[in-house]
């Protein structure tokens, strides 16, 4: 008897406890753990055996374990369908771009400027070997802005809508990938999402349109000029680079590439979508009062502050920009111009100057700065500026000694860490291979080919006017290395994402020599 009342008194914490774990561990079907947590912590449960029906309703782990496995599967196949999803994408882009009413002349233009167009445009990049503005028609324009338009929120979340329109219901991996492109993990059903992200996106940029129409409408005729705003609004949102102005007869921005206004608009927008929803949805949160700001967050607007003013005082450092350049502008205007120019190198691309005509050190700060990027999950490329936050952190804990890298109060966890270190790594390779590549098939000039190879990875857009000069294998190296910048370093973080089942075994740890 005293027996039975020992174990008694003792199950109720071995219940709970189990029941608590299996709550950490249903992770999506939290609803089934809780309902386990509800029930009679003092009901008898054998010491051996299986488990009570009453505690474990038949069928409920078998229900547990599928979902995991479909989890898994979702994480797993994420990566080959956002490649496979581009790609058809770009394939459809192209063919459109090849019909001859995508061209202003009538005659389709050649396979490999279509593929390298449709390429850029969905990869939000804005390299061009052909001019826009000039060799498109209105057609082939309009076929470019939807590209640009997809490439930029992503095709996922305009396919689940469409899937919901047509009464086919949405997957759980669709579901995931969703969350993952985004960066919004668990903050609601994709569908919700998808229509939130879309719903900003849309609003945000109608704003824009509207801001640059009341300063061009008299430059215009009324349907020209919405069109040229709304063009103009997407593409600076997405961060695309591509304009209506180059080759023209109105130069760049109708004279207005020293109007303050016309640039404060168009720099606002491409800050917006360089910091991409999840940042727009905490900052709302925060000015609300709902929750303090996320480490996320912290650091993708302390980085961009920081970049920022950095890279505006190199440029107004120089000497051969003010003097030769923009000798003729006011301080007001250059400085206005050096902003614009680095907050659009690091995710835009979208250019107001002959950037072939600046200093050395200018052009090299502008390819710093595109090889980071702008926030991830967002339409800017690069290695973004959360990667770079963590290394700086890491880098600032080992210099200190300190057994944790700590940032803004809060302890980075070593798998951020080891996926900023792969993420840069890779990157860096990349990069690198592709700009031998190019050396090796042409005599450009490092630097020159080093920059365009920068320009395409971070989906920058900016060009020292190198690639008009590329030939076949050059344009398709650069249009798959403008492939690979949009998905791959998303592409490492799912794929490093992915759970591992835990090792039974631990090796131990040894030390490496390091310079």
């Amino acid at each position: 008897m005293a027996q039975s009342q020992d174990d008694s008194s003792h199950r109720p914490d071995a219940d709970r406890s189990s029941a608590s774990s299996a709550a950490s561990n249903a992770g999506e079907d939290g609803y089934l753990a809780r309902l386990n947590l509800a029930e009679d912590a003092s009901a008898p449960r054998p010491p051996f055996g299986p488990p009570n029906p009453v505690d474990d309703p038949p069928g409920k782990g078998a229900v547990l374990r599928s979902r995991r496995r479909t989890s898994e599967r979702s994480k797993s196949q994420a990566p080959q369908v956002l490649i496979l999803g581009f790609a058809l994408m770009i394939g459809i882009g192209t063919l459109l771009l090849r019909l001859p009413a995508a061209s202003a002349t009538g005659e389709p233009i050649g396979w490999i400027e279509a593929l390298f167009t449709s390429t850029s445009a969905i990869t939000v990049t804005g390299l061009v070997v052909l001019n826009t503005a000039t060799d498109f028609s209105f057609f082939g324009q309009v076929v470019i802005l939807i590209l640009l338009q997809i490439g930029g929120v992503g095709f996922i979340s305009f396919s689940v809508l469409l899937f919901r329109l047509i009464g086919r219901r949405v997957t759980l991996n669709e579901r995931f990938i969703v969350q993952q492109t985004m960066g919004m993990q668990g903050s609601g059903g994709a569908v919700e999402l998808a229509i939130f992200v879309l719903g900003i996106t849309i609003t945000l940029e109608l704003i824009g349109a509207f801001l640059l129409w009341l300063r061009w409408r008299t430059l215009l005729p009324d349907d020209q000029a919405i069109w040229y705003a709304l063009f103009h609004a997407i593409s600076s949102y997405c961060n695309a680079g591509f304009d209506l102005f180059s080759g023209t007869e109105h130069g760049v921005l109708f004279g207005f590439g020293a109007d303050v206004y016309t640039l404060a608009v168009m720099a606002i927008l491409i800050l917006l979508g360089g910091f991409g929803i999840a940042i727009h949805y905490d900052v709302g949160t925060y000015l609300r009062g709902s929750k303090t700001l996320s480490l996320n967050t912290r650091i993708n607007l302390l980085l961009t502050v920081v970049l920022t003013v950095i890279g505006v005082a190199v440029m107004m450092m120089d000497r051969k920009m003010y003097s030769d350049v923009l000798a003729h502008l006011s301080w007001l205007e250059q400085f206005a111009v050096s902003t614009f120019t680095i907050i659009s190198s690091r995710t835009a691309g979208l250019t107001i100057l002959p950037l072939e005509n600046l200093s050395e050190s200018t052009q090299l700060i502008i390819l710093l700065w595109m090889f980071i990027g702008g926030a991830p999950a967002s339409m800017a490329g690069g290695i973004s500026t959360s990667t770079l936050g963590v290394m700086i952190i890491a880098v600032i804990a080992t210099a200190k000694g300190r057994s944790a890298a700590v940032g803004f109060e809060r302890t980075l966890p070593a798998e951020t860490i080891a996926k900023a270190v792969a993420i840069m790594t890779v990157s860096t390779l990349l990069v690198t291979l592709v700009t031998l590549t190019l050396a090796l098939t042409r005599d450009g000039g490092i630097f020159r080919e080093g920059f365009e190879v920068v320009s395409a990875f971070a989906n920058a857009g900016y060009s020292l006017a190198f690639t008009s000069e590329l030939d076949t294998f050059g344009r398709l190296l650069i249009a798959f290395t403008m492939f690979w910048g949009r998905l791959g370093p998303l592409t490492i973080v799912v794929a490093l994402a992915e759970s591992e089942q835990p090792s039974l075994v631990n090796y131990p740890e040894e030390p490496v020599i390091l310079g």
